[in-house]
C-alpha cells in the first residue's frame, strides 16, 4: 500500500494497521506530484490511499488526475481518505474517478476488511 498523506499521525495509524495485517507500506508526505509519482514508480503499489487536502494548495483530486495519466497506474485502485465532510466529498470523489472513499478517523476494526474488499475488485464508500 502507498499512502499520500501529510499528517504523521494518520500515516502512523495506516502503517500500523497495514503491517499488522502483513502488508507492505510506503508513503509520500507532502503531496507534491513529481515526488509522489517518482516514489510510486519505485514502490509498485497494489493500492494507493490518497488524502484529499494538503497545505500547499494541491489536492488529492489534482494528484489523482496526475497519477492516472501514468499507464502503470491505470488499474491500481486509488482510494480517497479524508476527514472532510463525506456527504460532500463522496459524490465529488466518485465524479473524479476515485475507486473508493474511507472517512477519517479510520476504524481499525473495519479498515483491513475495507482494503481487502478493494483489492478483490470491490468498492468501499465509507462515510464513517
Amino acid at each position: 500500500m502507498f499512502y499520500i498523506e501529510d499528517d504523521m499521525n494518520n500515516r502512523t495509524v495506516v502503517r500500523m494497521l497495514t503491517e499488522r495485517s502483513g502488508g507492505v507500506f510506503d508513503y509520500e508526505q507532502w503531496g507534491f506530484p513529481e515526488i509522489a509519482v517518482h516514489k510510486l514508480h519505485r514502490f509498485h503499489p497494489q493500492i494507493i490511499l490518497l488524502d484529499l487536502y494538503f497545505a500547499h494548495q494541491k489536492t488529492g483530486y489534482d494528484l489523482l488526475q496526475i497519477i492516472r495519466r501514468e499507464p502503470k497506474f491505470h488499474d491500481v485502485p486509488i482510494v480517497a481518505v479524508s476527514a472532510a465532510d463525506a456527504a460532500t466529498e463522496i459524490p465529488k470523489a466518485r465524479t473524479y474517478g476515485f475507486d473508493g472513499y474511507i472517512a477519517k478517523p479510520l476504524d481499525p476494526y473495519l479498515f483491513p476488511d475495507q482494503l481487502d474488499t478493494i483489492l478483490k475488485g470491490g468498492s468501499v464508500w465509507y462515510a464513517g
